[in-house]
């Protein structure tokens, strides 16, 4: 095995590797590569979105979490049950604690729901996306009563967003101390913290208890530095890859973990903005100039679905019905003209494609497609931290983004909606018609009715094409041999489970 460090140009994944030693067989450390460490820190309440879901996992425990057919699984909550619709009591495990000792108890569940509804709080994403709780209260030491302001039957998923975090510390240190001082309950407790590395000791008061000695995240932006770390040894997960890299691992004796999520991926429109985009008819001719199948066969190994809708397909009253826009370059320029754009007009998009090594392919692609139909798309990728700002803030340049519909953790596709429309804190897509049958929908607890609901909305948005509906979001993780147990659920790596081979 070489212990010479490989060249690498990103001067991050540099300083990062060539610190690392081999991974060696009787070596219990896992070492993962991640494409970046949360924008906005470790307070667990302030995103919902990778990459921040990679190291979340590690330190913080939520009520529950959510696999992959959306089902609500225990976490620190051992059971639930609805009392009425807008009633739900939850029963912890008892005798749990975060890393500092403080009790994981009714009340701390209480202190977590009361800042997500303080007015720091209700600027967190966590609030943002769940919007229907109300309010919370202690009925004994491990029975906590949980209000919502409207029906919601996907509660329980939705709280796995809300992690838990120690009342104790958060008094001592508050939001701008918590980044240095994260302490929660989940099998891992941060040790040190650099831009590069987070390294990470097992948590000996877990409920759940890792399988290894140690953890070591790496923030890795560039993906060949994340695929040749791997293929090296020097790291064991390297997250956020590609279909092409597929045989490259396999020859090595690696494997590729490829798994659908909940979310769909589209070029959004920005049309609170003046642009030939709040045209609607300009805005269903560019999901028309884009052959959405050729870009799944080629760029994604036939491993994902063409988008149809705003929503995945394997989401909550997704519908089968509704057709996909066809691939019709001639339709789109008859449409273009229609509207007062024979020649075309130029567009920019901004991107963040750090959470996949296929993403900047595909929007090059849709970029040539839309040029055959005289769009010209000038596609920028921005770092997280300016994308972080525009999700938040509506500070975009352009009149585009590349983002998905995110139905995580619930595969309720209504989530999709918390900020693609005019619910969002920034909005950038606001379409008024749709709201009151979105709110019906929203506070709807009968299943079968709100699946209906769903799907009268889902219909509704795709006709009003509020972005380039490309396809299903599938992720590609690298995972080295020697580990063992490795999987994604939605929204949740579950660390205390993976294993290093001797």
């Amino acid at each position: 095995m070489k212990k010479s460090c490989f060249v690498i140009l990103h001067a991050v994944a540099v300083a990062v590797l060539c610190l690392a030693a081999p991974a060696q067989a009787a070596d219990k450390t896992l070492r993962v590569a991640i494409p970046g460490f949360p924008s906005l820190g470790m307070n667990p309440l302030t995103s919902t979105n990778l990459p921040a879901l990679y190291t979340f996992a590690a330190v913080y425990d939520a009520l529950t979490w959510v696999d992959n057919k959306g089902k609500a699984m225990p976490q620190a909550a051992e059971s639930w049950s609805a009392v009425d619709e807008t009633t739900w009591r939850f029963k912890l495990y008892p005798g749990q604690v975060f890393s500092d000792g403080t009790p994981l108890n009714a009340e701390a569940v209480v202190f977590a729901v009361d800042l997500l509804r303080s007015p720091a709080g209700q600027s967190y994403t966590v609030m943002v996306e769940v919007p229907s709780l109300k309010s919370a209260r202690a009925i004994d030491e491990t029975t906590v009563e949980i209000k919502t302001s409207v029906p919601n039957p996907f509660l329980p998923q939705e709280l796995s967003l809300m992690r838990l975090m120690s009342p104790s510390n958060w008094a001592k240190v508050g939001d701008a101390g918590i980044n240095k001082s994260p302490i929660g309950s989940g099998p891992f407790v941060v040790e040190t913290w650099t831009p590069g590395v987070m390294t990470l000791k097992p948590n000996p008061t877990a409920l759940r208890k890792p399988k290894v000695d140690k953890l070591e995240i790496r923030a890795v932006p560039d993906t060949p530095a994340r695929i040749q770390a791997l293929l090296a040894e020097r790291i064991d997960i390297a997250m956020a890859l590609g279909p092409d890299e597929i045989p490259l691992l396999e020859a090595a004796g690696h494997k590729m973990v490829v798994q659908s999520e909940a979310s769909m991926i589209l070029v959004a429109f920005i049309t609170v903005k003046d642009s030939p985009l709040k045209d609607v008819r300009v805005r269903r001719a560019l999901n028309y100039a884009v052959n959405k199948q050729e870009i799944v066969d080629t760029l994604l190994a036939g491993k994902a679905a063409v988008a149809s809708q705003t929503a995945p397909i394997n989401s909550f009253g997704y519908d089968p019905s509704i057709p996909a826009y066809p691939y019709d370059p001639a339709l789109a320029k008859k449409l273009l003209a229609e509207a007062g754009y024979a020649n075309g007009f130029a567009m920019v998009a901004e991107i963040y494609a750090g959470n996949s090594s296929f993403a900047p392919l595909v929007y090059q692609k849709v970029s040539s497609d839309l040029a055959q139909v005289g769009v010209k798309l000038d596609v920028r990728m921005v770092p997280i931290p300016k994308y972080a700002q525009g999700l938040h803030q509506g500070t975009w340049d352009g009149t585009a983004i590349g983002i998905d519909y995110n139905s995580s953790p619930s595969l309720d596709p209504l989530r999709g909606f918390l900020r693609h429309s005019c619910l969002w804190k920034a909005p950038w897509y606001c379409d008024e018609t749709i709201i009151p049958l979105l709110k019906q929908a929203l506070g709807t607890f009968d299943l079968d009715k709100r699946r209906e609901l769903t799907r009268q909305v889902l219909r509704h948005q795709r006709d009003q094409a509020p972005g380039i509906l490309l396809h299903d979001y599938v992720r590609f993780d690298g995972v080295a041999k020697r580990v063992k147990n490795f999987s994604i659920n939605i929204g949740y790596v579950p660390y205390a489970d993976i294993e290093i081979a001797e």
